[in-house]
Parts: C-alpha cells; structure tokens; sequence
C-alpha cells in the first residue's frame, strides 16, 4: 500500500465549515464594496486608473491584510522614464534581470510571463521599443521558502493586478534565488500615447501591490500565529542589517534620542524587550549609546550602516556563485558616506556583482591597496566607466560644497525663530523674483524628503539652527563618484608588454604605506618590469623610470600591433585620420590598450582607432563623423544604430 498522499487536517467540529471560508467570504464582500463599477470603468480612459476607486480597493486591502498575523511580503517599485537613448534603457533591465548566477542553480534568470515558461525577450523588447515609461517590481515575500511555486503566484498576483487595474498587462518576470531572500522581478509596460498608456494610482502603488501579494501568500501559507511572529522578532534583534526593529526605533527618535516605551505586560513588555536587546546589539556596533538618562542616542547615518550591513551578506552570497573568484569576505568593507574629493580609494577591481536591481546599479568590489576590499554602490551610467576585473581605477566621490540658496534660507529663518517662508523671503528681499524664490522652496522639498527639516500646515518650513551642516551632509550621501581608470588591462599583463604601461608611470610614493596582497604584486612586479625593460633595451633615467623617447616609442609599438592585429581580424585597411578631412562610421566597440581605451569605427574605406573617454563611450553602437582640425579631433554624432 502506498502511503505517499496528502493529508490535510480539519480542524473544529464535525459537519463544520471552519473559518478559513467565513474569512474568506468576508474578504471578498469587503473588496467587492471597494471595486469600480460597470459605469465607472467605462468612463476611464485606456490604461488609466481613477483615484479615488483604486484608492477605495487599496483601502479596503489594507484593512484586511496589514494586520500583524499577515504574512510579510515586501514589495519595491520604480517606474522607469525613456531617456535620451529611449527604450535602449528598458532594453538593458530586462537582460540585467536575466543574468547568469540569479536562478536556483546558479544559472542564468529564466524570463517567463502569464503563459509561457521561457518567454521571448526580444519580442518584449520589440513591442515596448515605443514606450514612454516601465514599472519595474520586486515583490519579496518573507516566507518565499515554504511557498510550493514561486512562478505560479507570480501569476495569481498579476493577474490581480490587471482585475484591480481593469485591463490587460504587458509583463514578464524573472525569480532570482542569488541572495538570502528568494524574489520575483516584474517588468510591466507602460505604453504610450498611441496604444494606450498605463496609468497607476499612487496609492495603489505604494500599498495596493504589497496588499495583493499578502493576500496571496497568507491564503497559501495561512496566518502568521504568535509563536512565529514572536521568533521572528526575536531574530531581528541581533541581525546585522536594517530590521523592522529599527524602522520602528525611527519613528519614535525626537531629536536623534530614542526614549524607551513603558512597559504594561503582554505584547508590549516582549516588544519593549525586543526593542532593548535591539539596542545593546546596536551599541556593539557602535551605532547606538545609552544616556544617563535612559534615553538612547543614535549615532548619525546608523540607518545607511545597517543597510551597508546587510548588503554585504547579500554579496557574499553573491561571490559564492562567481567561479573563479577567491576573495577574502573578511576584508569587505563598505565605502565611507563622508569619503570627499580630498580621500580616494586606488586599487584593483577584483569583481562586480548586482546593485540597485530596480535601476540596473552594481555593487563594485575594489582591492584596495590599504589591503582591504571596498564595496562601492554605482549607478548604471557610473559602472560603464568601469574597466574588467583586473583592471587599476581610482574611485573618489565628487566635491561638495555649500549651496547659496542653503546660506539665504538659514539667514532668513535665524531672523525669523527658525521658521522660513515665501512671504518672509520677500520681505527680506523685496526685490527677488517669485521663479527666484520657488527655486529655495525646492530646495527645501527636496531637504525635506531627505529629512532635514520640516513643512508646516500654513506652507512655511520649520529650519533648524545647524540647517547648512546638515544640508551638506545630506548633499555628501547622495553625491556621485569620479571614477579614474589607471589601467584597463591587469597587472600581470603589462610586466612584459611592449608599451607604455601603468607601472612606468606609477607614483612610488602611493606605496610607501600601501599593505596587502596587491601592495607586494605591486612592489614584485614593478622590480620584474624594470628588469625586463633594460634587458629590451629600453633607456631609462637615473630614477630608473622611462625617458620620454622610449614612452614615445613604446606607446607607437602598441598602437601599431593593436592596428594589425585587428586588420588582420577584419580584412579592412587601417586609416590615418590625419591625412583625411572626414572619416563617418560605426563605432563598433572599445579595445582596451595598456595606454587607454580607444574606439573602434568601421567604415567603408576602412576602420580607424581613436582614442575615446566616458562621454564618447555612450555612444557606442551608433554611426559617427571623425574630423580632424588642428590638433584636434571632433566627433559627431549621425544616428543611433543596433549593433
């Protein structure tokens, strides 16, 4: 007799239905009063959702499932606008969200959609080529593990979505299974104008999707019970990241000072147990420090920390699936928020994992030359400035300094108790114009949402009397990078290169207090170079570095083998953009030579190489006008090209 069924128990009296249906009737009838009717529908435009019916559906969602006993799912959203390379950009996240290492195994993200298991990326791609938007989703369950099919409630869940948004959805999703939480990727188009444009309620974004898929999951998984809400409180408390602990310590900071709750028994005394625990975690960290008073202080940026933290275990996760790739987790540290143009990390990129995956970000792992391995965030258009693994950069962020407008907004709210206004700017400067004074109050809407002051009720903004330090360490968080490439090619490939290499032109002094593993290969290797230049018999001066003929001649050497390497490749002749007057053609792709990257542009005549920069390299893929002028070499672009 086989005994391999399932067994599902019932429990409550015989005959009885449970409460599992009751409470199931009891959501629809509660859904159902918040639904747009026939009429309303029809008075819609295509795509579009009326406010205040989704508000109502998100309303009622929200009573239902954002109890405490639902089960947790977190959802992220970025709608996604069509940049100045148009839907290239829309192009780019659907292969990031495929990319090798997300799926279970570690193999590459399998694309699916409401039909199809292995949907068609190109096909997607070619119908949003006119979009003007993409709403991108990560919906993250917190139980992913013990839920039976990842894809099918993908499904179940927009499926939902297109009955609360009363029309058919454009989507395909990837699951990625490359860090501790099991997620769904979710790519939907936006339309356009033409075929009818998708517009969503802001609330129903920010708590309908997250109400939906609650609903979903709580019904497959049933409701949390007190034992595993309980553990799973418990197990925040000492967790090196950002908690839901600590969401709830931020809401009740008055100054950057927690003050402890009292405790009445029951929940609230494990709850405010939980809470101190929380807090003496934190203090080993060196994040939190306990008054005399019994209030708490929060050290500032502690938030960043923690999600600093617990990026680093996602990473770790990620290196695991890198083949080929030994570094020490030990060593990682994250990027410093107050690193200023005047502080810089030089060293080696030793790999790249996933970032910011709503915005196509990477996570760079830089070997510095201090012997530790820094993880710095990037966007998008700042990791294409990046050379491969390998590869010497040096990374700073860019300078920041105080603003004008932060100097007038303090002035004016010292004069007037701390409080600033558009009518207490005009009296302190009659002659301002109202462009001129809208431009101050975006800023302070700006500082607001980055939690520097305050807008009151009556339009006025409360400043508080350290505004400009604050604005400046604001400003400083969100500040972009310099990126300096030193070397596109790695060390070892430049100890015997006939070319004018990153070692020849290295400065000595950045390694008299360097230490580590890349400090030694350094100091090995630039002993080996020497070496092998004088056996070539390359000059050098007494400071046993190149002279400048032998630079010059060593720069030609490479430029001339890398032009026939790639004649012989191509079956084309290679021009000399100095004897033409113009030379249009493709720019193909980038060759990374030890003395920089140039571009490679193909056209009839023949290819030429020509030395490119950050700028240029955007514009890879398109057809280009070379002309020289002087000394100078313009570039123009002609159209854009899919290569």
């Amino acid at each position: 007799m086989n005994d391999d069924f399932d067994f599902v128990p019932r429990l409550g009296k015989i005959g009885s239905q449970g409460k599992a249906k009751t409470q199931l009737k009891r959501l629809k009838r509660v859904v159902a009063k918040g639904r747009l009717g026939t009429r309303g529908r029809k008075s819609l435009a295509p795509g579009t959702v009326r406010h205040a019916g989704r508000g109502k559906v998100q309303a009622a969602l929200a009573r239902h499932w954002s109890n405490q006993r639902a089960r947790r799912v977190i959802v992220k959203v970025h709608i996604a606008r069509a940049g100045p390379t148009g839907a290239a950009s829309f192009t780019k996240h659907v292969a990031y969200i495929r990319r090798e290492g997300a799926g279970r195994e570690g193999e590459r993200g399998k694309l699916y959609d409401r039909s199809v298991d292995e949907a068609d990326a190109k096909a997607f791609n070619e119908r949003a080529d006119e979009d003007r938007r993409q709403f991108r989703l990560i919906v993250s369950p917190e139980d992913a593990e013990q839920m039976k099919d990842l894809t099918q409630f993908t499904r179940e869940f927009m499926k939902q979505v297109e009955r609360d948004l009363g029309r058919r959805l454009d989507w395909v999703a990837v699951n990625h299974h490359d860090t501790g939480q099991p997620h769904v990727h979710i790519v939907i188009r936006g339309g356009n104008t033409r075929n009818g444009e998708l517009l969503i309620d802001r609330k129903y974004i920010t708590q309908g999707f997250r109400a939906r898929a609650q609903e979903l999951v709580t019904l497959e998984l049933g409701q949390r019970r007190l034992r595993e809400m309980a553990a799973a409180r418990s197990n925040e408390a000492e967790r090196e990241a950002l908690t839901a602990i600590d969401h709830d310590i931020a809401r009740r900071l008055s100054d950057g000072r927690y003050t402890p709750e009292i405790e009445r028994g029951g929940l609230s005394r494990f709850h405010s147990a939980v809470v101190k625990r929380r807090l003496r975690f934190l203090k080993t960290l060196d994040l939190a420090k306990r008054l005399e008073d019994g209030r708490w202080a929060m050290r500032e940026g502690w938030q960043d920390t923690l999600r600093a933290l617990g990026r680093r275990g996602d990473i770790i996760r990620s290196l695991a699936n890198l083949e080929g790739q030994k570094i020490d987790t030990a060593r990682l540290h994250a990027m410093p928020r107050d690193l200023n143009s005047a502080g810089e990390i030089l060293g080696r990129l030793a790999a790249t994992v996933p970032g910011d995956e709503l915005r196509n970000g990477t996570t760079a792992l830089i070997e510095g030359l201090d012997g530790r391995v820094w993880l710095i965030e990037m966007t998008e258009q700042e990791a294409l400035q990046l050379p491969k693994p390998g590869g010497i950069l040096v990374v700073a962020r860019k300078s920041v300094g105080p603003k004008p407008a932060d100097r007038t907004i303090a002035a004016i709210a010292e004069r007037n108790g701390g409080v600033y206004s558009d009518k207490l700017h005009e009296a302190a400067e009659p002659t301002s114009s109202p462009a001129f004074r809208l431009a101050h109050k975006r800023r302070l809407e700006a500082l607001r949402r980055l939690g520097v002051v305050d807008r009151n009720t009556d339009g006025s903004w409360t400043v508080p009397r350290n505004f400009e330090e604050r604005a400046l360490r604001a400003d400083a968080r969100k500040q972009g990078l310099v990126i300096d490439v030193r070397s596109w090619l790695p060390i070892e490939a430049l100890v015997e290169r006939h070319a004018e290499t990153w070692l020849d032109r290295i400065d000595h002094s950045d390694l008299s207090y360097a230490g580590g593993d890349l400090a030694d290969e350094l100091r090995e290797s630039l002993r080996t170079r020497s070496a092998w230049l004088q056996r070539e018999g390359f000059e050098l001066d007494q400071d046993n570095r190149l002279t400048t003929d032998a630079r010059t001649r060593l720069r030609r050497l490479e430029f001339d083998a890398a032009a026939a390497r790639e004649a012989a490749r191509t079956g084309r002749p290679f021009l000399t953009l100095q004897k033409m007057s113009n030379f249009s053609g493709s720019y193909v792709q980038d060759i990374d030579l030890a003395q920089g990257r140039f571009a490679l542009v193909t056209g009839r005549e023949g290819f030429a190489l020509v030395k490119t920069n950050q700028r240029r390299t955007l514009w890879r893929g398109r057809e280009v006008s070379l002309s020289w002028s002087g000394t100078r070499l313009d570039w123009r672009s002609i159209r854009s090209r899919q290569i």
